[in-house]
């Protein structure tokens, strides 16, 4: 089973009280008893905990009781278990089996039941649809072709059937909702050949026609308007995927053209350092030559001083060589009367000290006078080289100031006019892609306005149920129905009028009571039996309440008021049990009756029998407080 889910077991909990529950069988299991102990109350909790809002019916046993638990193995082979408050609400999901929920470490997931499903959680109905692979699937409502998403509660007729509607004159396909036949008819559909009504599209109403109309005259105004403004551009594509490229060439040739415009600019930072360092150097350098001037022209006034210094000094030793030899009256130095030879006031050496003083005197500024030329000697290159220095840096300065401009001309300007070019360029891609975009989203609404006004192109020719596709699944329900001793060799198949099945040449609702529970039952396992042999989408379950009990040849007294027709046999009840016991592997079949097959050991199936004794066997689904 590659779809579909198999009922482990059914809990009914409270504080107060013993759990009630009851185990199935995997393929087939039967329980039996008579009325009054719990057989409905079991199917109103199957039906609670498989999405339906209606909860079960209050029973005087089930006061005491709370919640019911709903454990179910799928076909990936997990094990869920599904809560719900008798009181009703919202459904709870385990991800496990109902036994290891206290130990159960994540918090349930909550499954809305009665709402709609939120951001943060789905609902019951939607998680049922995912284990039956219906998910995401329509279904044609009306001969329109309006579609609606499925719902679970839109199929759990044709698996879950009351003891009230398995007797019911019409179709199993209906539920007797009023306008509602198409979309059920269209659920047997999508069960039979697997294919939704997602790709088609209803028929709008001469208002959506109108509505859209008047838009699309609009639109084709604003189209006209747009192809005006874009004839302007007359060597542009109209195609954006070609624009939206040429844009992005132009976006690359302008990161380009930028990136060699630094480069180029870095050039001209060389450029204008290079200018820098040769004006820095001509500054310099004149700076320099005023100081070597100033220091010059001090040296010539210091050599003056020399000069002078020297013939004062001269002056001196010319004056002390004369007095020696001249006749004077009195000492120069000690002004008493001068005697050579008696002159005791003074010495003679004094004037011999003055004149080796004067000739050391003389001796240092020449001295001095010699490393002042030497001095002037090397200023005066020092300021021919400085001279030469400042012409160079200046005619450098010029010449570099000259290639920088030439260089800026040449290459930079040309750079810049490319980019501005570029950025023009683009401008005008951008603004013609707005608008091939703008005129293409237009003509996109344009066109989905057209598909709205006609979505199916004029074919609203829709699938339906037709005996080709049904007459697989009407040899399965032959093939039960001949099983159970239905009839002698009895035909089926399906009328597209009525959307039910034809019995040996007779509508399935001309048959009596107990024959139509029979057939109806057989709709159901059949139905079943071909979707999941086929591996099409199905619950994988089949409840059935009071198939056989309805006006059993064992439970019947003779009256002329009862037809035989109504009737079913003993024979044919233990070859129903037969027949479905043997049937692996194509779903789960779950039988509520009063009355089970006379030897339910020698069959292969689960049976529990309820006997409403409190001494024998097991009394009903509840536990009797006495025996608590």
């Amino acid at each position: 089973m590659n779809n579909g889910l198999e009922i482990k077991k059914l809990i009914a909990t409270g504080i107060t009280c013993n759990d009630a529950s009851i185990k199935f069988s995997s393929s087939t299991h039967v329980i039996i008893g008579p009325s009054n102990t719990g057989k409905s109350y079991i199917f109103q909790c199957l039906k609670y905990l498989l999405g339906s809002t209606k909860k079960p019916k209050k029973i005087k046993e089930s006061y005491d009781y709370d919640d019911c638990y709903l454990e179910i193995f799928l076909a990936n082979e997990s094990t869920n278990t599904i809560r719900r408050s008798l009181t009703g609400g919202d459904a709870f999901l385990y991800e496990c089996s109902y036994a290891e929920i206290p130990d159960y470490i994540n918090e349930p997931e909550i499954l809305i039941v009665g709402r709609k499903a939120t951001k943060k959680n789905r609902t019951l109905n939607s998680y049922f649809l995912s284990v039956s692979n219906l998910k995401d699937k329509k279904v044609r409502r009306n001969k329109s072709g309006v579609a609606d998403n499925l719902s679970f509660s839109f199929l759990r007729h044709l698996f879950l059937i009351d003891e009230i509607s398995i007797i019911k004159e019409d179709s199993p396909v209906y539920t007797g909702q009023n306008g509602e036949k198409p979309k059920e008819e269209s659920v047997l559909r999508v069960l039979l050949t697997g294919q939704d009504d997602s790709g088609i599209e209803s028929k709008p109403k001469q208002k959506v026609i109108d509505n859209r109309k008047g838009r699309m005259e609009v639109l084709d105004s604003l189209i006209d308007d747009y192809q005006r403004e874009l004839s302007e551009f007359d060597v542009i594509s109209i195609n954006p995927d070609e624009l939206g490229e040429q844009i992005e060439k132009l976006g690359a040739s302008i990161v380009f053209e930028n990136e060699r415009l630094e480069a180029l600019y870095e050039r001209v930072d060389v450029y204008e350092s290079t200018i820098d360092s040769y004006w820095t150097k001509w500054k310099e350098s004149e700076s320099r030559l005023l100081t070597v001037n100033e220091l010059i022209s001090r040296l010539a006034l210091l050599n003056q001083h020399y000069d002078s210094d020297l013939s004062r000094l001269e002056s001196l030793q010319e004056a002390s060589t004369a007095y020696t030899s001249l006749d004077i009256g009195l000492c120069p130095i000690c002004n008493s009367e001068y005697d050579l030879e008696n002159h005791d006031a003074c010495s003679s050496e004094d004037v011999d000290n003055i004149l080796l003083a004067s000739n050391a005197e003389i001796a240092k500024i020449d001295s001095l006078k010699n490393e002042l030329g030497k001095t002037r000697d090397n200023l005066a290159l020092e300021k021919d080289s400085l001279l030469v220095e400042i012409e160079n840096s200046k005619s450098n300065h010029n010449r570099a100031q000259i290639d920088k401009s030439q260089f800026i001309s040449e290459f930079i300007k040309c750079t810049v006019n490319n980019l501005d070019t570029l950025r023009v360029t683009l401008r005008d891609r951008k603004h013609a892609f707005r608008l091939v975009t703008k005129l293409n989203d237009l003509m996109d609404q344009k066109s989905l306005y057209e598909v709205e006004i006609d979505p199916m192109d004029g074919d609203y020719n829709f699938d339906e149920l037709t005996t080709s596709t049904t007459s697989d699944f009407c040899m399965i329900v032959q093939k039960l129905l001949n099983e159970w001793g239905y009839g002698e060799n009895t035909s089926v198949s399906f009328s597209e009028d009525t959307c039910d099945l034809v019995i040996d040449g007779y509508d399935r609702n001309l048959a009596g009571k107990g024959y139509r529970a029979l057939s109806y039952s057989a709709f159901s396992i059949g139905l079943m039996h071909i979707c999941l042999k086929n591996d099409l989408p199905h619950s994988g379950v089949v409840i059935l309440d009071s198939p056989l009990c309805t006006l059993r040849s064992r439970h019947v007294k003779k009256s002329p008021e009862i037809d035989n027709n109504d009737i079913i046999s003993d024979e044919t009840k233990e070859a129903f049990y037969t027949s479905i016991a043997k049937y692996k592997g194509l779903g789960q079949i779950i039988i509520l009756d009063n009355d089970g097959p006379s030897n339910p050991k020698s069959l292969d199936i689960g049976y529990t029998e309820f006997t409403e004794d409190r001494t024998v066997g097991r009394y009903g689904f509840f536990i009797p407080k006495s025996n608590q």
